[in-house]
């Protein structure tokens, strides 16, 4: 494939530690109740991968470190301030971090790139960007003094009792955020739960902590209370002492389906509220009155090879292409090919993340064999260019043809550079296979037809939909259906899922 295998080197010249070192990346530490500690249960290493050299080495918070943080937590609802302050107070205190972070967005987007791979072009001004998270951060902050409840009229004239509500915060939140997008769900999910009075405790995942700990130290020199935000490191037990502690109140998770799975299972101990962002399986549907047919491949094999090469779970991997339109589309899709460019990520020229590890790297392999085991024709793709490159975990973007739905290329999340192309000839078959998955995150409409683009986007059993394009912004709601989760991030959706409603009976005539 053009511009892979005549990368410069990465192996070898350091590059990745270089700009570690030159970003003062130091190990990482547990905050915990206003205070930065080592943690008690051991170290463990994150790695890059781009070329799996060790970046740095993080704190592993365990059950101790947990305990400690949701006591902290703990006594920060339950005895305040934060929960009890004014308004205008909470807005003070947030609105100085709002400005911190675009402050600091360039740092904080040279160290997503160095947690990840991301290509420093999308770290820089893409969707995940430090510029977003301030954004995020902002658009709270406005809305702490708009956050009402309601009156009712009397409903009988048989007494003078009059009926209010207030909406009040949930108490400790347990957030969770993925390896793919730390910046953005670091916002989208402390930004809200702080803007209600509530309080965090904060885990990243150990695959990618280092922009998480930036953020982390923003908060740390703010004016928020001890306890009001806290920050644990650690893998997987130390995630599962989180979400499972009986000190949380509510656990706002972005993951994996296996994971909220387990989470959801455990969370009527204490009867947690849950907020679940899992994975997905998105269809577009590109019908053959849309505009432009290359357009549209375009942007679909795009979305898989580009940015973080296919691995986020609203990425649209099931193109479902009129028949009519299906040479030409594959045609566009192998020209947007020829335009990735695998290397190092802090290069603005490269256009692609590698694998996060070695062992999604196995994984994605493996569903290029399962595909053409199923039958599917592969077009190109799917192998891993070597050289230079060989140490990363790469893999050449994939398009599969001849695609039945129910292979398990179309069923299952790969979370990575595959897209399936599966042809249909009918409207309401192109509708029947959207709907024909466990997932339902988000989608995708290609047409001019005005009608049939709100008629379609109604029938998909989605979360979100996008019609001629797709994006997320902090003020208006995303979130997934079935095994996509629960809930919904953005806008005063948001509100509602770190409150909860107190109704308050009046009686005048008491």
């Amino acid at each position: 494939m053009k511009g892979v295998e005549d990368m410069a080197t990465l192996v070898g010249k350091s590059r990745i530690l270089a700009i570690r070192d030159r970003l003062g990346v130091k190990p990482g530490q547990l905050y915990i109740d206003g205070q930065w500690r080592d943690g008690g249960e051991g170290r463990y290493d994150q790695i890059h991968p781009a070329t799996n050299e060790v970046v740095t080495s993080f704190a592993e918070a365990g059950r101790s470190g947990v305990d400690a943080a949701v006591a902290a937590a703990r006594r920060a609802f339950d005895e305040g301030p934060w929960p009890h302050l004014a308004a205008r107070e909470r807005k003070r205190i947030l609105q100085p971090i709002v400005e911190a972070i675009y402050a600091a967005e360039e740092e904080i987007a040279h160290l997503q790139t160095l947690d990840n791979g991301m290509p420093i072009s999308f770290s820089l001004s893409g969707r995940v960007s430090g510029r977003v998270a301030a954004d995020m951060f902002d658009h709270y902050a406005g809305w702490i003094d708009k956050i009402t409840g309601e009156t009712f009229p009397q409903y009988s004239g048989a007494t003078n009792m009059h009926y209010m509500t207030f909406r009040e915060a949930v108490g400790v939140v347990a957030a969770i955020t993925p390896w793919n997008g730390p910046v953005m769900t670091f916002a989208m999910k402390v930004a809200p739960a702080l803007a209600c009075g509530n309080v965090v405790v904060l885990k990243p995942s150990e695959l990618a902590g280092l922009a998480i700990a930036r953020l982390a130290d923003i908060l740390a020199q703010s004016d928020l209370p001890p306890g009001v935000f806290n920050l644990v490191t650690g893998g997987p037990a130390t995630g599962e002492a989180l979400s499972t502690h009986t000190g949380v109140d509510k656990v706002s998770f972005t993951g994996s389906p296996v994971v909220g799975e387990k989470i959801m299972s455990t969370a009527g101990r204490n009867m947690k509220r849950l907020t679940l962002e899992l994975g997905g399986k998105s269809a577009a549907l590109v019908f053959p009155d849309t505009r432009d047919v290359r357009t549209a491949a375009r942007n679909l094999m795009g979305l898989c090879s580009t940015f973080l090469s296919g691995q986020v779970c609203s990425t649209p991997t099931r193109a479902l292409v009129h028949r009519s339109i299906l040479d030409e589309f594959v045609h566009y899709a192998q020209e947007q090919v020829q335009e990735v460019k695998f290397g190092d990520p802090f290069d603005p020229a490269t256009t692609s993340a590698p694998i996060i590890s070695k062992r999604q790297l196995e994984r994605v392999l493996s569903y290029v064999a399962i595909g053409q085991e199923e039958g599917a024709r592969l077009v190109f793709g799917g192998d891993q260019p070597g050289g230079d490159l060989a140490g990363g975990n790469w893999v050449s973007p994939a398009l599969f043809v001849d695609v039945d739905n129910r292979m398990r290329i179309a069923q299952e999340e790969i979370f990575g550079p595959i897209l399936c192309v599966i042809p249909f000839e009918e409207e309401s078959d192109a509708i029947h296979m959207a709907n024909d998955s466990d997932y339902g995150l988000s989608g995708g409409i290609y047409t001019t037809d005005l009608s049939r683009a709100f008629r379609v986007a109604k029938a998909m059993r989605t979360g979100s939909v996008g019609i001629n394009g797709y994006s997320v912004m902090p003020n208006s709601p995303a979130g997934g259906i079935k095994r996509s989760g629960l809930g919904r991030e953005g806008g005063w959706a948001t509100i509602e899922e770190f409150t909860e409603i107190k109704t308050v009976m009046l009686n005048l005539d008491a």
